[in-house]
């Protein structure tokens, strides 16, 4: 059975996102209301002087460097005020916007640049050593052809993203495309990083990401209309702005909403905590280790917080345990849920703050359909019986860069996407993610969910964080969980107090789904931009490790 949104349908236009953005935002907060604002320095940016900026950059793009529609420009810099005046200059121009993850090394960026074949990449302040170490692993042929500099210690000079945009007068940048070109031609390549082989180059239409940053809006409305939102947002910038979260949620829907966004460019927790006291944060989007943090951190009495009413979170679902926990210390702060891939720019599901449903991952996005489906891809029929989530809608990706293979592997023949996320869907239309189909450990015949025990490990108040992988038991011929474990006040009886953690653990589980493999205590947990575990490298680590586990069961 196809399940259909419950939202009416929204009417998207075919438009540059850019130009979508910016004309939405100066709409709604009017030209001289403030956009973006710099946490650290108070460096603040109005809809007017973006527009301007962004029309300047187009244009600059164009006439000295040549940058046209089919052309790529890389970005490899962190979150600043300047890294959206690129972004949208780069997608106002015609051209193409790939970001990359500003802690990667320079294999990994090597690996971006050539597969996207950029013509150009705007490298932030500290990143340029970075840069041409991968340049020097590049043939001739496949290094971008100019590099800008987003640094402000570089104005005045000639690579400068400011020397770009040495016209004042700029008006509107033709971009090239006709009307029907906006859902096929690509405005981003974001790359995902999947669990296996290298990062994919994921191609995000100007359509795609118009429609997203439409449907996430349409959802906020509900609290509108409920009286449970403000109509003028503070946001927090935290999500990084190189990944389809923060581009999507940050950049393109909360600044269309006409909100203002506070950009924090180093993260540390007292930071954080801070710049939501200075700046009256009223809407927060972050990853389950920060609303963990905000659950347990002592720090946290130390501010006065009481400003933010609803903190989102994405990247990997939340126990109903985590979410009670943090609304009880925070009980002006509702915690909801979003889902979604990079592949589908990248939300397909959001809880409304007004939603009274903690476990759930939301609703269906507006004009999107829906089916879950068993091992054989027969179509599951029963509300509330679990299966693959597959998807089609409007913000669903044009393809795989490159890789038609994978484009093919991911759609069926009736242009759903299939997530490879088990879940199910409730008689009130509320999905709910049960775990990831690749990554379900089989023990003697039982299904062991990862998630499931990482959820009830992230509770635990000497874990800092927590991931479960399967190793192979050669005695028993099985795969068996181990865990991995991040102790909160590293140092201080580790050993012993994740013994007792894993004791603690295997009270509140099934027999079958005991950490047989072990643990190990390690520094950190891999985890991607949007917070979710990057099991490749934790397969690293484990092969590391390789004989370290210590057995509590």
């Amino acid at each position: 059975m196809v399940l259909v949104s419950l939202l009416d349908r929204i009417d998207i236009p075919e438009t540059n996102v850019a130009n979508y953005v910016l004309d939405n935002c100066e709409r709604i907060g009017g030209p001289d209301h403030t956009v973006f604002l710099d946490s650290a320095t108070g460096y603040a940016l109005t809809a007017a002087e973006l527009r301007s900026y962004v029309r300047r950059l187009a244009a600059g793009l164009r006439q000295h460097f040549g940058i046209k529609r089919g052309d790529v420009v890389a970005i490899f810099a962190s979150n600043s005020v300047n890294f959206p005046i690129v972004v949208y200059g780069v997608v106002a121009s015609g051209a193409t916007c790939t970001t990359v993850n500003p802690t990667y090394t320079p294999r990994e960026l090597e690996h971006q640049l050539t597969d996207s074949q950029a013509t150009m990449i705007v490298v932030g302040g500290g990143l340029l050593d970075t840069a041409l170490e991968a340049f020097s692993h590049m043939d001739d042929s496949a290094k971008p052809k100019h590099i800008l500099h987003m640094d402000e210690a570089r104005t005045g000079k000639e690579d400068s993203i400011f020397s770009a945009m040495a016209d004042e007068t700029a008006g509107p940048v033709d971009d090239g495309l006709q009307p029907s070109d906006y859902s096929t031609t690509p405005a981003y390549i974001c790359y995902s990083s999947g669990t296996t082989g290298l990062p994919k180059g994921v191609l995000l239409s100007h359509r795609n990401m118009v429609a997203n940053a439409m449907q996430i809006q349409r959802v906020k409305e509900l609290d509108l209309e409920r009286s449970q939102g403000s109509r003028h947002e503070i946001f927090l910038g935290l999500a990084p702005f190189c990944h389809a979260y923060g581009l999507s949620y940050v950049l393109h829907s909360s600044v269309a909403l006409g909100g203002t966004i506070v950009i924090m460019s180093r993260y540390s927790f007292d930071g954080f905590l801070k710049a939501i006291e200075t700046h009256r944060i009223t809407f927060a989007y972050l990853v389950p280790p920060l609303v963990c943090a905000l659950s347990k951190d002592p720090r946290v009495d130390d501010y006065n917080v009481s400003s933010m009413h609803t903190v989102l979170s994405g990247g990997a679902t939340l126990s109903p345990t985590l979410i009670e926990a943090t609304q009880k210390r925070l009980p002006h702060v509702r915690v909801i849920q979003g889902y979604g891939m990079t592949e589908m720019s990248p939300a397909i599901t959001m809880l409304a703050t007004s939603h009274n449903e903690p476990a759930s991952i939301g609703i269906l996005m507006a004009n999107c359909e829906a089916k879950v489906v068993d091992h054989d891809n027969n179509e599951v029929a029963a509300p509330g019986e679990p299966g693959e989530l597959c998807f089609r809608g409007p913000n669903i990706m044009v393809g795989y860069l490159n890789n038609r293979r994978a484009t093919e592997d991911i759609f069926d023949s009736d242009g759903f996407l299939h997530t490879g996320d088990i879940g199910y869907v409730d008689s009130k239309g509320f999905f709910f993610i049960t775990d990831r189909k690749k990554e379900i450990i089989k023990f003697k015949g039982f299904q062991i969910s990862p998630s499931e025990l990482e959820s009830i490990l992230a509770e635990h108040p000497d874990i800092a964080d927590a991931a479960v992988m399967p190793v192979y038991d050669d005695s028993q011929a099985t795969e068996v969980p181990r865990g991995f474990f991040v102790m909160k006040d590293s140092g201080n009886n580790d050993q012993e107090r994740a013994k007792a953690v894993v004791e603690w653990l295997h009270e509140r589980v099934a027999g079958f789904k005991r950490l047989r493999g072990g643990f190990v205590i390690i520094d950190h947990i891999p985890r991607s931009p949007a917070g979710k575990i990057i099991r490749k490298s934790l397969r690293e680590i484990q092969h590391v490790n390789l004989g370290k586990a210590t057995v509590a069961a």
